[in-house]
């Protein structure tokens, strides 16, 4: 499915439109995606949103699942849309796939939720009634989302604002009333308008995996809308496969097929002057840092090392081709 491009130049009357809406009138379907999804996690997540959302809409990218509907989606409570694409699709593809679905279905809303996170009570309600307050305020929102904790290291997200040469972090107070700006969300857990997908587009299907939230972020961003932390909303959600500490930093490990993604698409999109010189300024200093603490600790350092390096090729040139282990 290509994603629908921006189209920015219309926007101020719709946000203007749109602030005037109640959160009584929403409607929220949940869009889920699985690969390989562990029963106990999935579990946890189905029975932790099925209370808050109007529909379930399940995008399953596991490779070789057939179209029998998951157990744990018979009888959950809520009506379930169930599409296995049969192949790993990428998140991006299936994230849009969803979204489509719901949107042909007319809901307001569209909640993005990955297999391992799980929301708290309430959580729905909480950010939609965030969004309405943040309209209300004249704010043009793109998407509300929750503070996360990484369920690994028990450490909690924080806001995100590049700056020239660097990353400033804003340490989220859980008690603090005011939504709090970043430049993205996650996606795991992103309450969006339908009527904002429309105006900015859905994601990128070419970055298959990472980026694809910062991506969109930037992209609403660059028509006038901002995304934003809502603290009273904390989600537990699961970051990287392993961590260490690298001088005095934690670390996220990944798997070398997400090294790969994560070097390739933040290559791919250094192209991109909606993404900001502040981002981009900032990625050409991150990426060989990436590359040589991520290479050091894998275990295998050079055929690491050579993937990545390739990946940065693949992506200033623009050959966005599915990851292969060396």
């Amino acid at each position: 499915m290509e994603p629908r491009e921006a189209n920015c130049a219309s926007g101020g009357s719709q946000r203007a439109t749109e602030m005037i809406g109640k959160s009584d009138n929403s409607s929220v379907a949940a869009v889920m995606i699985l690969f390989h999804p562990d029963p106990h996690l999935l579990f946890r997540l189905v029975h932790s949103v099925v209370p808050q959302v109007d529909k379930l809409f399940v995008v399953d990218n596991t490779p070789g699942y057939g179209h029998t509907i998951p157990a744990v989606f018979n009888n959950c409570g809520r009506p379930v849309t169930y599409q296995a694409n049969g192949l790993n699709k990428g998140v991006a593809t299936a994230q849009n796939i969803g979204i489509h679905l719901a949107m042909l279905e007319h809901f307001t809303h569209v909640l993005l939720l990955d297999q391992d996170s799980a929301l708290p009570p309430g959580a729905v309600e909480s950010l939609l009634a965030a969004e309405q307050s943040l309209l209300r305020a004249g704010k043009h929102v793109a998407a509300v989302g929750p503070l996360f904790i990484d369920e690994k290291s028990g450490h909690p997200s924080c806001g995100v604002r590049h700056s020239w040469f660097r990353v400033q972090r804003i340490p989220i107070d859980r008690s603090a009333n005011e939504s709090v700006e970043t430049d993205y969300l996650i996606s795991s857990g992103s309450l969006m308008r339908s009527s904002v997908l429309n105006q900015v587009g859905l994601m990128r299907d070419e970055l298959f995996i990472d980026w694809v939230d910062a991506e969109w972020g930037f992209r609403a961003r660059s028509c006038g809308y901002q995304t934003y932390i809502v603290p009273s909303v904390v989600m537990l959600h699961s970051i990287g496969d392993a961590t260490v500490r690298f001088f005095g930093c934690q670390i996220n490990l990944h798997s070398a097929a997400r090294d790969y993604y994560i070097v390739r698409n933040a290559a791919y999109l250094l192209r991109e002057r909606r993404m900001g010189w502040n981002w981009r300024l900032v990625t050409i200093i991150n990426i060989p840092k990436h590359i040589i603490v991520h290479a050091w600790f894998s275990r295998r350092r050079w055929v690491s090392l050579r993937q990545m390096l390739h990946a940065i090729w693949q992506g200033l040139f623009g050959k966005m081709t599915e990851y292969h282990a060396i």
